[in-house]
């Protein structure tokens, strides 16, 4: 009896957490353009190594998605500061370059149902999602990208999650373009100034 009590209580809540645990598919499988790389007059990219400007972006870079409190008014600091979960990285499909999503499927990504593996971490509700693209090659996370200067995108978006048995939504949001964030001249001319300091500083010593 207790047995069968404890089998009861344990079906029972896996059953609760099923029907409460909201699901997204999270993909762009619907884009006929996908994610691109930026060209120079945009901001710049990484070169060469990350695929010419306007090329669809294939398996050397990796998709996730990031979820946050409905916020209209997020910047990528307080999205970031207020997620509270976020997607396995799954790589893009195709060669960067290779052609685009007629050609051989570049710049589109499937990253299946979200959460995965399922958990309770995306109660169904409302959210403010985050879709974000980064080089993959030698950096395991968008972050290590951003740091080297490696080419990085993301868009902010709102979307539903929803519970079974209702079937899980396509996440919807516009394309986006990745590139690398440059320093500015004006860090170039303060870290030569400091170099210039130091040196100076050096030879009176």
């Amino acid at each position: 009896m207790k047995k069968l009590l404890l089998t009861l209580t344990v079906v029972t809540a896996s059953a609760l957490t099923m029907y409460g645990q909201g699901r997204v598919l999270f993909n762009n499988l619907s884009s006929t353009v996908g994610i691109t790389v930026r060209s120079a007059a945009q901001g710049g990219n990484q070169g060469p190594t990350g695929g010419a400007a306007g090329a669809a972006v294939g398996a050397n870079y990796s998709a996730q998605l990031l979820w946050a409190p409905v916020n209209a008014n997020y910047t990528e600091a307080t999205f970031l500061a207020a997620v509270l979960g976020s997607s396995a990285a799954v790589p893009f499909i195709g060669t960067t370059g290779g052609g685009g999503p007629l050609v051989d499927g570049s710049g589109l990504f499937d990253g299946g149902t979200i959460p995965n593996p399922l958990g309770t971490t995306m109660p169904a509700g409302n959210y403010t999602m985050m879709a974000r693209a980064w080089f993959n090659t030698g950096f395991a996370t968008y972050d290590l990208a951003k740091i080297g200067q490696r080419n990085t995108g993301f868009v902010i978006f709102n979307q539903s999650a929803t519970a079974f048995p209702a079937g899980a939504p396509n996440t919807t949001f516009p394309d986006f373009l990745v590139g690398a964030t440059i320093p500015e001249p004006s860090t170039f001319a303060l870290a030569g100034l400091g170099a210039a300091a130091l040196l100076l500083f050096r030879r009176r010593k």
